[in-house]
């Protein structure tokens, strides 16, 4: 009884910083040249967004693929659930490295078009 006690509280743990994660990280699904001026915010909400993100990948893909290793059969269905949230944050990571990379060539132009 104890021991589902403290699974339980390790969800919402793990649930928690994943909207925390997600909190900062949502405005990277829309940004345009008007987000450049809070570049440097951004960053840091990005970084740390991503950070607990890939943490929390790490973490569930231990807990996921680890105990097979000791003979211990863990659900299909989690398997999967892992390596899709590994696809999807590999895909937000590469769509906010394009969107940032059309902003900044995108603003680079601007600045050429008219010197002043």
């Amino acid at each position: 009884m104890k021991e589902n006690i403290h699974l339980s509280s390790g969800f919402w743990v793990m649930l928690a910083f994943f909207f925390l994660a997600f909190w900062l990280v949502s405005p990277f699904i829309k940004i345009d040249s008007s987000d450049y001026e809070h570049a440097q915010r951004n960053m840091y909400r990005l970084f740390f967004g991503l950070f607990i993100l890939i943490i929390e990948l790490g973490i569930l893909s231990f807990e996921t693929f680890s105990p097979q290793g000791f003979a211990r059969k863990v659900s299909n269905m989690r398997a999967v659930a892992v390596f899709v949230f590994g696809l999807l944050l590999l895909a937000f990571i590469i769509f906010i490295v394009a969107q940032s990379a059309v902003i900044y060539l995108r603003t680079g132009l601007n600045q050429i078009e008219s010197p002043y």
